[in-house]
């Protein structure tokens, strides 16, 4: 093959450590799936640099493109070696005193070049000089390499090298400013070059060494003009011949010319113009690159003082070339030997050993660069001189030519020290040297030399040997290749007709066949590992199983546990190795896609086995893919009663324990900048608290709720209202009492001085009117530390297992920790860290929600396939069956339009509970998903509105009741508790709790119903508690007068607009209740009764209900059916009960209610007029507490737990789920609105 060939099948390998031999990277780089290489023809490894020669130029180029290469945790680099240098030759023998002008006129005479086409770089020592070409160098190299030896300089017989391509450059002129960095980012960037930087190293100040990790990259920084940091820099290459051994410094002083300049612009760049200067200069001294290193490396011999002796320009000119060898000849003289083959023929040879003793007066030393001799006797010297030059003449050379695999083998090095020594002992002094398939043989003579290639073409000997079947998988083991490495004198490989071909030397056949069969007769057990992702493991398993059934050769096992996933493979080394290698084939073709589909409850859908999980299986199965679900997550709801679990959320907070002025709108006020400032904590602080949550959700697993806030199993919903924000009354009446709560000032709280606040904390007024924070906590850590536990360990009242208490026992550490944290220079607790980490942990709940909810909205899914199209129709395929599967619903009420903290949670459990989405627009609600999860959540809306409509509001709780403490330490006076505290506490009061565990001011207390007491955990004091009921004078205030619309023959009606919200909202109840007659009654209109008496009334006895009710729903809107004639009695006069029985008495002698308008619209109850008329009141009803009714009753019965004897508010059709409701009290009941409405014919 050609020199080209070579280059291009050679690769430089450089950073190799110093723990790797030959055959490792041997192993490495014949391994195709690791290095993406193949069979090498030969290593050579000095140092940290290696040359590697394959045998195929496409795989050392496949070599040069894969990366990275790693061996022994160390990266490689790998690049071409360095080609021969177009634009730079060598003169080496150069006389030390030859002046400049001698050396410019010589290489112009010898290359025919004129003044400005180059430029000449002399070494430290002067016996060098680098000759710097203008454009490439494209004459005849050997010819002219003839040339020059012919004719000496000065006396001195001069030899004209080619030199390799350098990878550094020497940068000048640095600005201080500049560190290697900055050099780096420049000389990598476009505008410095655009070359990959391999090192920048600073010699002195304002001089580099840079070297790149290719050698073209060189050239491209040497032809442009460089410039940073507003400095113009001078960049020169590097080569290290022509540095000083002291590299600290750069060289500045080039050959002086005639007109003592030196040409300083030619060293940025070769292509610029000198203007007829001086062509020569110098290279700063540096140390050199890994590659000068090995290419370059010169021992420079002590710098020889230059002779000053000036030639005029005339005389050079007058003497030409014929004065260059006027100078004697000094004492010495040197014969350059460029083949190292003729030097080694030399030293084998015994011309040296007579030589010196038949001149024994001179010294002859044999040097790389070739042969020097020195002596006093000129006339012994010249004789030796022309002995050797004779010898070296009479070197004969011959050529034979051997197929790849013998010349390969000939190359080896321990082949070609066996066949030399063979051919020495033989008499026959030879040497050679192999490239490509020519092999050139060197010695004495040419008779010597056509007996040597006898000799080397009989000394090598070939055979082959049957493989048997069953030990053909040896062949392609890795122990294969490690055993052939290592026979020594020996080259096998394996034939297409499945044989092994041996070469070797003869008479060692017999050897290497037994060796080769015993080898393969032994089995060897071996295993390999193949690492993979999970999925790719399943989508193997479940699609290539056929081909792992087929591997019956050897075992295969999945590993999917202890941090490791893929497959081992045991087994006999060759099958092993086969199936190794089949195996990661398919591996390495497996693609994979990332698909994630935002919609809601899409988690649950492809989760829960049902349809979702169908659609996965049959894309898998149509589209041969593994879908990986590891990132999907969903699980059911623990709780699900939504309406418990968002009480058990709400409960959780922590309330002002005192009210400054008893207003609403100013504990609101205090509550929401509680809420701001509690938000301010530092990253330690959030760290701690992210802890503790973990913490405190790790004991929570058994019981998450507060046990004693468990309800009697006949009610349906207690505390509901307990957490919500305080709200104005949701009453429609025309007479709307608010203003007494929004127009209170707020103001911050002040301290309470009850002997129970001893050791807790209690609220401060801060500078600038804000809310602080003070604490009265014991002196020591531990105690401290227990306080801020008790916070959450007082609210679980259950046993606790050893596992949980070890669990208590880290919070208690944590504790501590937060603790010291919050301490200041005066040892006092921060302000604000106990009460803003509480409501933290609140919060911490909340975003625990959320984040289940969003987990259910979002589906990250991992796609496994043979192909690249079949993850892309999986993709298109699932968003399109999820698309199909969306459905939408949407309810109506007007009370969504402001809700409370409660239900805002309600609807956040619904939404985890379905794994839906619910929007709120105005009066409508949107629930969104697929359409079984919507189904299935739409019972839980219904109900959660109709709770909304008829539950006590938080203000009209506030107006009947008030809970008060009794400050021992001020003769028992009583102070109300905040209005929050009273809500959840009269919410409690209502459902018979007997205790209750609840955190005021951020520490735990609990109230004791039996008892009257609060007990304080922290500091185990109790003080006395009351309820009280407020006057009829505090609950009633008059009602505004309005302009009321007189429309009709009723005056104090008027026509709902068919177009407002507040229309859509009564007519969207009416058709919810209607049932069966849904599509057979048509509104003809709805009218609003505007009655100030009646509402007056009607309010006045449900705050008198309020005060006495047991039942939290105490108000209900219910419908009356009524015949035309009746509707104006009571529209004016209200309910009479003087007319039951009219329709009905079943369930008592009073006016009757019902819960859905299906009942009210029925002829019996509301019969049509002439015009087919129906007639319906939408009413408010006071139903409080109810019990069953009969026929017999004409007034609701006694209470029979009540010491006082009090009546039911109401009776009804049945206790479980009431469709019918009976008042006997006219004020009971007020008509809000009256709908009018018609029979359809179908």
């Amino acid at each position: 093959m050609s020199v080209e060939s070579q280059e291009n099948r050679t690769v430089e390998v450089l950073g190799v450590p110093e723990e790797v031999e030959d055959e490792l990277l041997y192993l490495y780089f014949e391994n195709k799936c690791r290095s993406g290489g193949g069979s090498l023809v030969s290593v050579e490894l000095e140092g940290s640099r290696a040359i590697l020669l394959f045998e195929e130029a496409e795989v050392a180029a496949r070599v040069l493109s894969k990366g990275p290469h790693v061996l022994h945790n160390t990266e490689l680099t790998v690049r071409k070696p360095a080609c021969k240098d177009p634009w730079r030759l060598l003169l080496r023998g150069v006389n030390p005193t030859t002046s400049q002008e001698l050396v410019e006129l010589y290489v112009e005479n010898m290359m025919g070049m004129d003044i400005d086409d180059y430029t000449l770089y002399p070494s430290p020592g002067r016996d060098l000089v680098l000759v710097h070409f203008r454009q490439a160098f494209n004459k005849d190299f050997q010819k002219l390499f003839t040339k020059i030896s012919k004719k000496p300089l000065d006396g001195a017989q001069i030899v004209l090298e080619q030199i390799d391509q350098t990878d550094s450059i020497l940068v000048e002129n640095l600005h201080p400013s500049i560190t290697a960095d900055m050099l780096n980012l420049y000389l990598e960037s476009q505008r410095g070059g655009g070359g990959g930087v391999k090192e920048v190293a600073m010699i002195s100040e304002g001089v580099a060494r840079v070297s790149f990790l290719d050698f073209d990259s060189v050239e491209r920084v040497l032809k442009q003009s460089h410039k940073l940091e507003k400095t113009d820099l001078m960049v020169r290459p590097y080569f290290s011949f022509l540095q000083s051994e002291d590299s600290s410094s750069p060289l500045t002083d080039p050959l002086t010319s005639l007109n003592g300049t030196s040409d300083s612009n030619t060293t940025n760049t070769p292509q610029t113009e000198s203007g007829g200067q001086s062509q020569t200069g110098s290279l700063p001294a540096a140390s050199t690159s890994d590659h000068s290193q090995s290419s370059h490396q010169v021992t420079s011999e002590p710098l020889v003082p230059l002779l000053s002796h000036p030639v005029s320009q005339a005389t050079a000119a007058q003497g030409g070339m014929e004065d260059l060898t006027s100078i004697p000849e000094p004492m010495s003289s040197h014969i350059p030997v460029p083949d190292p083959v003729k030097l080694a023929l030399l030293q084998l040879s015994p011309l040296l050993q007579s030589l010196q003793l038949a001149h024994p007066a001179c010294s002859v030393q044999i040097r790389e660069d070739g042969v020097h001799m020195a002596g006093s006797d000129r006339l012994g010297l010249e004789q030796l001189k022309n002995a050797m030059l004779e010898f070296l003449g009479g070197v004969a050379q011959a050529h034979l030519t051997f197929d790849l695999e013998k010349a390969h083998f000939l190359a080896k090095q321990e082949v070609k020290d066996k066949l030399l020594q063979t051919l020495k002992d033989k008499g026959l002094p030879s040497m050679y040297t192999v490239s490509d398939c020519v092999v050139v043989v060197t010695s004495l003579s040419f008779s010597l030399v056509s007996q040597a290639c006898s000799l080397l073409k009989t000394l090598l000997s070939d055979f082959s040997i049957p493989v048997d079947r069953e030990y053909e998988c040896m062949l392609y083991a890795q122990e294969w290749t490690g055993f052939l490495q290592s026979l020594g004198l020996c080259s096998a490989k394996v034939s297409e007709r499945g044989q092994i071909d041996v070469l070797t030397l003869r008479g060692l056949e017999e050897e290497k066949q037994a060796k080769i069969v015993e080898f393969l007769s032994t089995p060897i057990e071996t295993e390999a590992i193949i690492s993979m992702e999970p999925g790719m493991l399943k989508y193997i398993q479940t699609h290539h199983h056929q081909l792992l059934a087929d591997m019956d050769q050897v075992s295969i096992f999945p590993l999917d546990a202890h941090g490791v996933c893929g497959l081992r493979i045991h087994g006999n080394a060759g099958a092993c190795q086969m199936a190794d290698e089949v195996l990661r084939g398919v591996v390495s073709s497996i693609v994979t896609r990332t698909i994630t589909v935002n919609e809601p409850g899409v988690a649950r859908f492809l989760i829960q086995e049902g349809e979702g999980t169908s659609i996965l299986r049959e894309m898998q199965a149509k589209f041969q893919v593994y879908i990986n679900m590891e990132k999907v997550h969903w699980e059911p709801l623990e709780n699900e009663d939504i309406f418990e679990a968002a009480w058990n959320m709400t409960s959780h907070q922590s309330f002002q324990r005192r009210s400054s002025d008893g207003s609403l709108q100013a504990s609101t006020s205090v509550l929401t900048h509680t809420n701001q400032t509690s938000n301010d904590l530092s990253a330690p602080d959030m760290g701690l608290l992210e802890e503790a949550k973990r913490l405190f959700s790790a004991i929570d697993e058994v019981d998450c709720g507060l046990s004693s806030l468990t309800r009697t199993t006949d009610i349906e919903e207690d505390l509901y209202t307990a957490g919500e924000p305080i709200a104005l009354s949701t009453d429609q009446g025309p007479d709307r009492d608010t203003t007494d709560v929004e127009e209170q000032a707020t103001e911050p709280l002040v301290e309470g001085g009850g002997s129970d606040d001893e050791g807790a904390l209690a609220p401060l007024v801060a500078q600038g009117g804000g809310l602080s924070w003070a604490t009265q906590l014991s002196s020591t850590l531990d105690e401290e530390a227990q306080m801020s536990l008790a916070i959450q360990y007082s609210m679980e009242t259950t046993k606790r297992s050893l596992t949980e208490e070890e669990e208590l026992q880290k919070v208690l550490e944590l504790s501590k920790k937060m603790t010291k944290m919050t301490r200041h220079d005066g040892g006092a607790m921060a302000t604000s860290s106990l009460p803003a980490a509480g409501l933290h942990l609140d919060q911490a709940v909340q975003v625990s929600l959320q984040e289940a909810i969003q987990s259910a909205n979002t589906a990250t899914i991992f796609v496994f396939a043979g192909y690249s199209c079949d993850l892309i129709r999986v993709d298109i395929a699932l968003n399109k069956k999820v698309t199909l599967r969306k459905h939408e619903e949407k309810l109506e009420h007007r009370s969504l339009r402001n809700l409370s903290q409660y239900h805002r949670r309600c609807l956040d459990f619904i939404k985890r509970k379905h794994a839906v989405e619910v929007t709120i627009q105005g009066t409508t609600a949107t629930i969104s998903g697929f359409k079984d999860f919507v189904t299935g959540a739409m019972p839980d809306m219904k109900l959660l509105l109709r709770r909304i409509s008829t539950m006590t509001s938080d203000a009209d709780i506030l107006r009947t009741v008030q809970w008060l403490w009794h400050d021992p330490a001020s003769s028992g006076t009583e102070t109300a508790y905040a209005p929050e505290a009273t809500v959840f506490m009269e919410n409690a009061w209502k459902t018979r709790q007997k205790k209750i565990d609840i955190l005021l001011n951020n520490l735990p207390h609990i109230i004791n119903f039996e008892k009257m007491q609060e007990y304080n955990v922290a500091s185990g004091k109790s003080v006395t508690i009351s309820r009280k009921m407020l006057s009829s004078e505090n609950l009633y205030s008059d009602i505004q007068d309005e302009d009321y619309s007189l429309l009709s023959n009723l005056p104090e009606t008027s026509r709902v607009n068919e177009d407002s919200d507040e229309f859509q909202d009564v007519v969207k109840d009416f058709y919810d209740s209607i049932h069966e007659y849904h599509n057979r009654i048509k509104i003809i209109k709805v009218e609003k009764l505007m009655n100030r008496l009646l509402y007056n009334q009607y309010r006045m006895k449900k705050a008198s209900i309020n005060q006495s009710a047991n039942d939290p729903e105490v108000e209900r809107t219910l419908y009356h059916g009524t015949s035309e004639t009746s509707v104006k009695e009571i529209c004016v006069h209200g309910f009479n009960r003087s007319f039951c029985g009219k329709n009905a008495t079943v369930y008592g002698q009073g006016v009757y209610f019902a819960l859905n308008s299906a009942l009210s619209v029925q002829d019996q109850y509301s019969p049509p007029n002439a015009d087919g008329h129906k007639f319906v009141f939408v009413t408010k009803v006071l139903t409080g507490d109810y019990t069953q009714g009969s026929h017999s009753m004409k007034t609701a019965p006694l209470k029979e737990s009540s010491e006082i004897p009090l009546r039911y508010d109401s009776v009804a059709d049945k206790m479980d789920n009431p469709s019918l409701f009976v008042i006997f009290n006219d004020t009971q009941a007020y008509p809000e609105y009256l709908i009018t409405c018609q029979k359809i014919n179908c």
